[in-house]
């Protein structure tokens, strides 16, 4: 039950960082490598899908280092 609570608030932790947005499979790192909040508002702010976007537009919310969470 302990392992379960600390993977929720690892799982907090990470959606934080990434803007409220990760995708968990279990028995796999957690790895967050862009600021998915700022990506949609972007996207909505534009009018756009954020599949539609450029590869430049992408980097702009890409972090230097993804944050990995095991």
């Amino acid at each position: 039950m302990f392992d379960d609570r600390y993977k929720g608030l690892t799982l907090d932790e990470a959606a934080e960082k990434a803007g409220g947005y990760v995708d968990y499979e279990p028995g796999r790192p957690l790895i967050v490598d862009a600021d998915y909040r700022a990506m949609s508002k972007y996207c909505s702010e534009k009018g756009i899908k954020p599949m539609d976007m450029t590869e430049e537009e992408r980097k702009i919310f890409l972090y230097d280092e993804p944050l990995v969470y095991a």
